[in-house]
């Protein structure tokens, strides 16, 4: 129990120094396809939807394309 309130508490000092990082969200498929653009998507819900729309606009029988993240610096 200790150890997780040491761990939130350094994750916590490490966020006020002005970590200059943010998570997005990206998509890609095994028939090639992928999210186009140079970022990607805040919210994780909104790149499995974009995903969804292409397995729906594929057909059937398409598989779900993988929804994957990175850490990209802030301008």
């Amino acid at each position: 129990m200790i150890e997780k309130i040491l761990r939130a508490l350094s994750g916590a000092a490490s966020d006020r120094t002005g970590s200059n990082t943010r998570t997005l969200y990206h998509w890609r498929c095994s028939c090639g396809a992928h999210s186009r653009g140079p970022g990607g998507w805040l919210i994780s819900l909104d790149a499995e939807y974009a995903a969804q729309r292409h397995q729906w606009n594929k057909g059937v029988e398409h598989q779900m394309p993988e929804v994957y993240s990175t850490e990209e610096e802030v301008p």
